[in-house]
Parts: C-alpha cells; sequence; structure tokens
C-alpha cells in the first residue's frame, strides 16, 4: 500500500500542473478578482500560483515560493498600470 501511495505521490509532483484556458473577457475578470483577493504581502502561495495560472495557463518547473510571490506581484500591478 505504501508502495501505491508513493507512486501516486511521485507522478503528482513531476507532472506540471496545467490549468484549463480561460477566455477574453472572463480571464480578465479572473485575473482582477485575484488580484484584489491579495491584501498586497503575497503571502498565499497558493493565491500566487491562481495569479500564474489564469496569466500563463501554466507553472515554470523551477517556481519557488518567492519568484511565485515576485511574479503574481508584477502581474497584478501591470494590470492595474493605467496610462491616461
Amino acid at each position: 500500500m505504501r508502495k501505491l501511495i508513493s507512486i501516486i505521490s511521485l507522478i503528482c509532483i513531476i507532472n506540471p500542473v496545467y490549468s484549463c484556458p480561460i477566455d477574453g473577457q472572463d480571464k480578465e475578470q479572473t485575473l482582477s478578482e485575484l488580484c484584489k483577493i491579495d491584501d498586497g504581502k503575497w503571502s498565499s502561495n497558493r493565491l500566487n500560483e491562481m495569479i500564474i495560472l489564469t496569466n500563463f495557463e501554466s507553472l515554470s518547473s523551477k517556481a519557488t515560493e518567492k519568484s511565485n510571490q515576485i511574479l503574481a506581484a508584477l502581474i497584478c500591478n501591470f494590470k492595474n498600470f493605467n496610462v491616461d
């Protein structure tokens, strides 16, 4: 039983995570709502991963929690940046 659990765990760890593509306006609305959830501290790695997945539809295989924080912050700051 342990061997089966180990194999399943290994498969889940090795395979990259891919999201379902979100189209146009739905993508913008979802990304906007995700960016508003965070309190600006960018401490939730899961939230950061959701922001990255919504924007790029995949996660980097070499991502770290710190790199996720930085990338999510850049995505949300860029999205909220308006040029008048």
